[in-house]
């Protein structure tokens, strides 16, 4: 059963909270998995895949396309979303006006491929990351002149989570890279924030695209999380690469972490 699930575009049951009837017990385990193991890849993303999402080109015209998105955000933007990523799995988070804030720093958009396009992600963030798979867990590492590193005490109160979407934008593929924070001090709304780490161009090959009627396809075209995920690290452990983790960690997960 957990294999199907994994087939579709979820590769784990993020947020511990909301599958176990000890969370912060669950939240503590995971915690000192993720920080010996310099972080803990989801198994299943070789077999995996995600919905492609269909963006527009942004529509902020003015002398100011960044103050203008800024306002739009937090009239459209800012509030409490459930993500519901598979039939079996949902999520709740928060988008608040420092989130947006944080989206449009000069970091954030010089992380991305270029402003035209982060700014057309931001309009319809919530929907790539309903559409996003989770790949890595790992902990909250402090800075230590300005340089996070496992070497660093970790803030004990956040887990981090690293999602990866796929867009099409003028007729060529992007994949979203998403950071969600998960806080072990929950409250009745579970206030994850979270932001848009990178868009990055990977090879579109014909092999790796998912026509319509494919069995597999929701109803739009999708990518193999294989081909989305060629080439990328660990946040933390460089050198070795997600898709090789994740074969190594199936067992791993099944036995050990997600045991419910």
């Amino acid at each position: 059963m957990k294999k199907q699930i994994f087939s579709n575009s979820v590769a784990s049951e993020p947020f511990v909270g909301y599958n176990s009837s000890k969370p912060l017990e669950e939240f503590d385990l995971i915690q000192k998995l993720a920080e010996i193991n310099k972080g803990i890849v989801m198994p299943y993303l070789n077999e995996s895949y995600v919905d492609i999402v269909e963006v527009e080109p942004h529509d902020f015209n003015s002398d100011d396309p960044l103050g203008e998105s800024k306002i739009w955000a937090e009239k459209n933007l800012v509030g409490i979303y459930t993500s519901h990523e598979c039939t079996l799995n949902k999520f709740k988070y928060k988008i608040t006006k420092k989130s947006i804030k944080k989206y449009l720093s000069a970091k954030a958009i010089n992380k991305s491929e270029n402003l035209p396009i982060h700014l057309s992600v931001l309009k319809v963030l919530p929907d790539i990351i309903e559409n996003s798979i989770e790949v890595e867990i790992h902990a909250d590492y402090t800075k230590v002149d300005s340089v996070r590193s496992v070497e660093n005490p970790i803030n004990e109160n956040v887990l981090i989570h690293r999602f990866y979407g796929a867009i099409s934008f003028f007729s060529k593929i992007y994949s979203v890279k998403t950071t969600i924070y998960e806080f072990r001090d929950t409250t009745p709304n579970k206030p994850y924030t979270f932001e848009v780490i990178k868009i990055e161009l990977f090879d579109e090959s014909n092999s790796s695209i998912l026509t319509a009627n494919d069995p597999n396809s929701l109803g739009g075209l999708t990518i193999n999380t294989a081909n989305l995920l060629q080439n990328v690290e660990k946040s933390y452990d460089k050198g070795k690469f997600l898709l090789e983790e994740s074969k190594k960690d199936e067992e791993f997960y099944n036995r050990v972490i997600f045991w419910h």
